[in-house]
Formats: structure tokens, sequence, C-alpha cells
């Protein structure tokens, strides 16, 4: 097999933790042909220099899937602003880490605020494009990828031309004999509502490959054709938080791409196994979304799913949860009424002129 370019994606807001213990699992990738690249959504944690200490071997990474290997230090970075990165890069600063093996050059990229997780990735994603990359791939900081997981894909990917994106086998951290989501996800569209395909199953099941509806965000491998439009590769950033990748790949399979799951692509994922509850932020994002997501592709079912996530808000409410419960319904609101270009221009303001959360709120485990 050939073995193109691969830009790795490792998306950070105030989570250096999680991110150099994802570093050090990609340092240990088996694919020969890949770059990583780490953008930084305008953290206040000083993450940045946790991330230039874990490189220079100053700060050893303890994970219960592997041991900490100091000989693969130092990792040489180079560092760009998100102007000059989307912009393709600087020769003199590219050309000190060519010739490095893949798991020893890393490329920092600073957006300067939080811009979610569509906008943060987006910035990648430019810099991937300006660079020549056969694929990206967008790995959640909060992950531990397998040796093989990068090879898989490609692998998968390889064996058909129409595959726009490949998805892995997402396994719970906490619990990794427990699936959290095989490939990617389901939509009700009745109920605007996303499902997890495997979800709580065991590891050992979900070996065959499929067409997933979507593929999850934690781990996407898209393939880049210089025959495509570049705006192909770019998600939605007026959604910020939920559904942007649901809307991304809709997009792409109107264009003909297939979604694909690779099942021997292993990633491990620090979302919790019991189902968690959403902050009022994150019940407004989710809903406000889910509605707007149903407008953009299947509006005849925005009476049914207003329905639904109005039961949700009631249910909340009788569980005292009475934040949560007003979230949804802002979220409601929001959603019929959603104006993505007049949002864009006036952040932290709504459509009709109301406050909503978005330049308030970080952007959470997915």
């Amino acid at each position: 097999m050939n073995h193109p370019t691969v830009f790795t994606l490792i998306l950070n807001y105030n989570g250096w933790r999680d991110t150099v213990e994802c570093l050090e699992s990609v340092q240990r990738l088996n694919y020969p042909n890949y770059r990583i690249v780490v953008i930084d959504n305008g953290s206040s944690d000083g993450s940045m220099d946790k991330i230039k200490a874990w490189a220079a071997g100053e700060l050893p990474v303890e994970s219960k899937f592997f041991t900490y290997d100091p000989s693969t230090k130092p990792v040489h970075w180079i560092e760009y602003d998100r102007a000059t990165a989307e912009a393709d890069g600087l020769p003199e600063l590219e050309a000190e880490i060519e010739a490095l093996p893949p798991n020893r050059r890393m490329v920092l990229i600073q957006t300067g605020a939080n811009l979610g997780y569509a906008g943060g990735n987006n910035v990648g994603i430019r810099y991937a494009l300006k660079r020549g990359a056969n694929y990206v791939w967008i790995l959640n900081n909060d992950t531990v990828a397998q040796p093989d997981a990068l090879l898989e894909m490609v692998r998968l990917a390889e064996s058909n031309k129409q595959v726009g994106i490949v998805g892995a086998k997402i396994l719970y951290y906490d619990q990794p004999r427990l699936i959290q989501a095989a490939g990617g996800m389901w939509v009700s569209r009745w109920q605007g509502m996303s499902y997890h395909y495997g979800r709580f199953e065991d590891a050992s099941y979900w070996i065959n490959a499929f067409e997933p509806e979507y593929v999850s965000g934690a781990s996407m491998l898209i393939r880049i054709l210089a025959s495509d439009a570049e705006s192909d590769y770019f998600m939605e950033e007026s959604f910020f938080l939920y559904w942007e990748e649901a809307d991304w790949q809709q997009r792409l399979k109107k264009k003909g791409k297939r979604l694909l799951y690779a099942p021997n692509a292993i990633v491990y994922h620090k979302e919790s196994s019991s189902v968690g509850s959403k902050t009022p932020k994150q019940e407004f994002f989710y809903t406000r979304n889910a509605i707007y997501f149903a407008r953009l592709h299947f509006p005849w079912t925005i009476p049914t799913i207003s329905i639904v996530h109005l039961l949700r808000a009631v249910k909340r409410a009788l569980r005292g949860e009475w934040q949560r419960g007003i979230g949804i319904l802002k979220g409601i609101a929001a959603g019929l009424t959603y104006n993505a270009s007049s949002w864009r221009k006036q952040p932290g303001v709504g459509s009709n002129g109301s406050k909503d959360y978005r330049g308030q709120t970080s952007v959470p485990r997915r």
C-alpha cells in the first residue's frame, strides 16, 4: 500500500493533560507518513507551555495504555499564529522539520480565541490543505490511539476512491472493553436526536466495516482530493458546538462521498461511560443546533423535533433541573429563528437580538 500524507489535527482548549497523553500515543503510530498539528483554541491554562515541555522531554506522561518512552524526545516544534498557518506557514520553519521522523516533529498553531470545535479544526484544515495533505485526521485531544489505528483507517480509505471519511472503533477510556461508538452515529430525523452505533456493547462486537450515517467527531479521517472544492472540507462554524460534523458529512454525502467504519482502528475516548448530564449551555447548543440541522436538511420534521425537545425540557423540570430545562427552551426558540449569517456577525448575540451562550462556553469533551 502507498502511504499518502496524513495531517493529524489535535484541538486543545485548556486541556493539556489530555493532549500530551494523546500526543504520546500518536508518537507510537506505525504509519510512516503523518504530521502532527496541535491547534490551541485560546487556552488560558498555560497549555502551550506544557505541550512544549512535553516535546522537550520535561513532562513525562502516565497512561494505562502505554509506558512513557523518553527516547522519543525531544520533539522539534514550530509555531504559527492563525493568519500565518492559514497562509501556508513559513518555508524557513517548515524546512527545519521536513527531514525529521513523523513522531519527532510537530506544528503548533495558536488561534488566539475559542473558535469552537468547527472553527478551531478549520484552522488546522486550512493549513493542511495549503501544505498538500492527502488526508486529514481530526482526533480529539482526550483520546488515546492504538499504534495501528491510522494505518487501518488509511488502508480502508485507499480501498475505494469514493470514500470521503473513515471512522474508528471508539472505546471507553475508563472501560476499554466497552464500545462508545462503532465508527459513528445515526440520526433520528423525527426526533432531532443522535445515537451511537454499538454504545455499551462489548468491544469484540462490530467487527465488520459498514457505512454509518455519520462518523463520530472524536476520530475522523478525511480524504483530500484536488478535484473537490476547497469549501467542501470546512465545517460550518456557526454551529460552534454540536451537530457541526453531522451537517458537514451530510453535505459531503450529497456530493457522492461515502462514509466508512474501520473496525480494526481502535481509539479510546475519555467520555464517561455513564450518561452524563449536560450543562444548561450544552443543552442550549445541542437543542438549537438539532433544530437548525433539521432546517438545513429535512425541514418537514421540525414540528415533531420541536415537540420532542419540549418534552425533554418538561422532563428536566420535573426532575428539578430547571436551568437545564430553560437551556432547552432557549435552544428551541433559537433553533426556530436562527440566522447563521446574522449570528456570525454578532458573536454572543442571537439572530433575534437576545443574548445566547456563545461567548461564555468552552468546548466540552465530545
